[in-house]
């Protein structure tokens, strides 16, 4: 899995109960600055079954990947989980880490909704689903 954006992305949700954490670059309106068809919705970047996170809540531009192997030492002892995959996120040089079961990069149009609130909405378009 390798994901690659220049756009902004933020902490929009996590719920602990659900092991669910959202990252949200939010579309832009016609009337902002910087509106284009490339920032006319949302991208969200989803990660299930979280067991670790080490994140700051703003990304100004991410690649992220799944590793399977040079996995930092501090993040072994969560590779005992069942499922349990090691996401590394690269932002403005600097190495962050989430190990979930799996992750999804989704766009769409809502507005004051996401997939932690209402588990039933679909994306308009997804660009990656581990």
């Amino acid at each position: 899995m390798n994901y690659i954006s220049d756009r902004i992305f933020r902490i929009w949700a996590y719920t602990v109960s659900h092991c669910f954490l959202i990252l949200r670059s939010p579309q832009l309106f016609e009337d902002v600055e910087g509106y284009s068809n490339a920032t006319d919705h949302n991208v969200d970047i989803e990660f299930w079954g979280v067991s670790y996170l080490d994140l700051p809540d703003i990304f100004r531009g991410v690649k992220i990947k799944e590793l399977k192997q040079d996995v930092p030492r501090r993040l072994d002892k969560y590779l005992i989980y069942k499922g349990a995959r090691i996401f590394e996120l690269e932002s403005e040089e600097n190495l962050f880490y989430v190990v979930a079961g799996g992750c999804r990069v989704g766009k769409n149009n809502w507005v004051n909704e996401d997939r932690i609130s209402n588990p039933g909405l679909e994306y308009r378009e997804i660009i990656v689903n581990t």
